[in-house]
């Protein structure tokens, strides 16, 4: 009899981790649309800005244009799939995500394309907060750094090839081509997210309390820690990877669309091969290693772009960009692993807020520092930037609680692989 019913568990529990994972992999392929929409049209963003007539300082607003609406959005968003379930946000996020490629496709002038990015930042952060809560409610426990990295991993390998498609959709049909590619990624998005199942909401309440649920999430300092960490983090991938990586490409070296996309999708590839393994030992040793590697070696390697002069040597630094920035592939599972219990959605919404803060600040800042130069070409000083608000909160990480290390103590030597 106790055999029956150990086996019946095991076979619950099995059959859990199953769903899970099938649900995880549901999640990331369809969040790997959306991605590999942004990726398609980064090769080309800041070429297709300066087709406007505008100033090099004035083409980071493309790019952070989209964060900001994104930044106001993902709080709202958050709260939004605690209280009332995902389901709904991310077909109404997919849906303007399509709207808006559209727009920006066809912008007839540099205000429009704005326009179109801001409406396309309100329909990602909709889609990807609801998506991320929903990846890190059902891996919470042991396994939560490696299922979330497995997330992003997919996500990261789905946007490989998204540079390539983009930089050869631009050369062959203009630089509003990807903006087009992006719109019929968002239909199959669609498709693939009207069959899930909707969630629960989480929240312990059926009233929106937003000013409650924001101030239980901040209570903690590690969260607070950890955010400056994803700040920095995504103030170095916009303001180096999407913005002063394609400029540079293409002022300094006189590099194509094709190639920049090929140099992009390098990066990325290399990304999505460390991600899942970066995940694993975040289970193992806790999520403050690896994040802290992330970094300190993201900072170092960024300052050794601008000291390339071919696409040779280039190609080369961005494979190690790519490992790099990889490691953070656990980097949405430790604010998850801080989060109060009912407002997983907010803490994730609170986590993007800070992601896209970075992702704001960051194109608006390198791409400053290259213009007050009034220069045509990209100078050292913007690369620095970065690299400096890397390492400076890749020290501050050292106070941050991290809750996995002693779980992963704790299960290290006699837990299962998954």
């Amino acid at each position: 009899m106790v055999q029956l019913k150990e086996q019946k568990n095991f076979f619950l529990v099995h059959t859990g981790m199953k769903q899970h994972l099938f649900l995880i992999i549901n999640l990331s392929v369809v969040s790997a649309f959306v991605i590999l929409g942004f990726s398609v049209i980064s090769p080309v963003l800041p070429q297709y800005a300066l087709s406007f007539s505008v100033s090099i300082s004035l083409t980071g607003w493309a790019v952070s244009s989209f964060a900001v609406a994104r930044m106001v959005m993902d709080l709202p968003a958050g709260i939004l799939a605690d209280h009332f379930g995902r389901k709904r946000n991310m077909v109404i996020g997919l849906v303007l995500v399509l709207i808006s490629s559209l727009m920006s496709g066809m912008a007839p002038s540099y205000l429009w394309l704005i326009l179109g990015r801001i409406v396309q930042g309100l329909g990602s952060a909709l889609y990807m907060t609801s998506s991320t809560a929903w990846v890190a409610e059902v891996s919470a426990g042991k396994y939560r750094g490696r299922y979330m990295s497995l997330y992003s991993s997919l996500i990261f390998a789905g946007t490989s090839f998204g540079p390539v498609v983009g930089g050869y959709s631009a050369a062959y049909f203009g630089l509003n081509g990807p903006f087009l590619v992006y719109g019929g990624l968002a239909i199959l998005g669609l498709l693939a997210t009207i069959p899930l199942h909707e969630p629960a909401p989480t929240a312990t309440s059926g009233k929106l309390i937003a000013f409650g649920d924001i101030k239980d999430v901040l209570a903690d300092r590690s969260f607070l820690l950890v955010c400056s960490a994803v700040l920095a983090l995504f103030f170095l991938r916009a303001g180096g990877r999407s913005t002063l990586i394609p400029l540079y490409a293409a002022l300094n070296l006189g590099l194509s669309e094709e190639q920049i996309g090929i140099l992009m999708t390098i990066a990325a590839v290399a990304t999505s091969v460390i991600s899942y393994p970066a995940g694993w030992l975040s289970d193992r040793v806790g999520r403050k290693i690896p994040i802290m590697s992330c970094l300190f070696l993201s900072a170092l390697v960024g300052l050794l772009i601008p000291l390339q002069q071919n696409m040779g040597s280039l190609a080369l630094v961005m494979v190690f960009y790519g490992l790099a920035t990889g490691l953070q592939g656990s980097i949405a599972a430790w604010p998850a692993d801080v989060a109060p219990e009912g407002r997983l959605g907010t803490a994730m919404g609170t986590y993007r807020v800070a992601g896209d803060l970075g992702y704001v600040l960051g194109p608006l800042a390198v791409t400053y520092a290259s213009g007050s130069t009034g220069d045509t070409m990209i100078p050292f000083i913007p690369f620095v930037i970065p690299s400096a608000l890397a390492i400076i909160t890749g020290i501050a990480v050292v106070w941050a609680r991290d809750p996995a290390r002693l779980r992963g103590a704790a299960v290290i030597d006699h837990s299962p692989e998954v």
